[in-house]
């Protein structure tokens, strides 16, 4: 992949190193006419240190990225995606993160590219006439590509433990986010995300979670980060400091490997997640607690369960409901637990439920799989 490093001051030589690191090769320029782009010479990742140097990459060989040097702030994060930032990154993320999201990246904006080049040539007077749904639908699609890229790796296992995702968005962008990550060398974090609404705005907000993410692993162990609880009242009070017009449910569970204990807390989180033991019964894991994003200096209560081998964790967002069959909320409930019984290995559970998709509601599935010794 070639990239381009847009920077006009002396700090640019620690991002130029960190890039290479990443296995890139990159040039620094002072400003983008002085990048190379000429017909067929195909995508350039252009890294640009403000929101406002996005607006200089106006060439459509051109794949403009925030890259920041500090960690990722929400107001920079959605300046740099209205300037036409395709991903942002940050000198905080690990070398080997910056190597995959490229990748990952590029791959899918050559396949997009293309396929829109493709359909250029197909005609002119056409690609005029839907001309304004086309670029909505790119828009979109960025997004979507964007929102992909954050999520976590699927089937990813850390020591014993499997943590697989899925979202469904009822629409191209979703309101849906699942992440998970190691904390310090003894406990693994999860969460589900479900934000207000679906579409393009709740879709925003994904960014600011993913952003939380990478927070949450470097301030874990400080003394106010001493249970999921703490860190959910940490999350709202970052959202409410935002000015986020957007309410938030969540489940978060923290996992200690040395104790097989599973820690959680909730924000109005349904419908309620379920743990499956090795031999078919599901213990309910339910909190009454208020949404995140609404009210300022919340407690939120933490609660833990043991998680032996065998076990696996369930947690979906809200829209699952609707893959249901008819009837109370109480009788979903029931046949949820049923399918979770018969179905203990997540992949065939979310094959199932997709079944019986509406598209009314983003609808998500987390789990997580004590495998055991290797």
């Amino acid at each position: 992949m070639k990239v381009f490093l847009l920077s006009a001051d002396d700090r640019a030589h620690e991002a130029l190193k960190r890039v290479q690191l990443a296995g890139y090769t990159c040039e620094v320029v002072v400003s983008a006419q002085q990048i190379p782009v000429h017909q067929g010479s195909g995508l350039i990742a252009v890294l640009c240190r403000s929101p406002e140097a996005l607006l200089e990459c106006h060439h459509p060989n051109m794949v403009p990225i925030f890259f920041s040097d500090e960690a990722l702030g929400v107001e920079d994060m959605l300046l740099s995606l209205s300037n036409g930032a395709v991903d942002c990154w940050s000198m905080t993320m690990p070398i080997e993160q910056i190597k995959e999201r490229g990748e990952s990246l590029m791959t899918r904006l050559q396949r997009t590219h293309r396929a829109t080049h493709r359909a250029a040539q197909e005609g002119e007077a056409a690609a005029r006439l839907s001309s304004l749904e086309k670029e909505l639908h790119d828009d979109q699609r960025a997004g979507q590509s964007i929102q992909l890229g954050m999520l976590p790796a699927q089937h990813k296992q850390m020591d014993r433990f499997c943590f697989s995702r899925w979202v469904q968005p009822s629409l191209l962008l979703s309101g849906d986010f699942i992440d998970y990550f190691p904390l310090q060398k003894r406990y693994l974090a999860c969460f589900l995300a479900d934000v207000a609404g679906h579409g393009a705005s709740s879709a925003l907000l994904t960014v600011m979670l993913k952003n939380i993410s990478w927070r949450l692993q470097q301030k874990f162990g400080t003394p106010e980060f001493k249970s999921p609880g703490d860190m959910l009242s940490w999350i709202n009070d970052t959202l409410i400091g935002q000015g986020i017009e957007k309410h938030v449910a969540m489940f978060l569970g923290i996992i200690d490997k040395e104790t097989q204990t599973l820690h959680y807390s909730m924000a109005a989180q349904y419908p309620p997640a379920l743990l499956r033991s090795a031999d078919g019964e599901s213990a309910v894991l339910q909190q009454e607690a208020k949404p995140l994003g609404l009210f300022p200096s919340v407690s939120y209560v933490s609660d833990h369960v043991d998680f032996p081998q065998g076990s696996t964790l369930f947690v979906f967002s809200d829209g699952v409901m609707d893959c249901l069959p008819a009837g109370g909320l109480g009788d979903k409930e029931v046949e949820l637990q049923a399918l979770v019984a018969n179905l203990p290995e997540p992949t065939k559970l979310w094959s199932r439920l997709c079944e019986s998709l509406k598209n009314l509601d983003d609808v998500s599935l987390l789990a997580v799989q004590h495998l055991g010794s290797a």
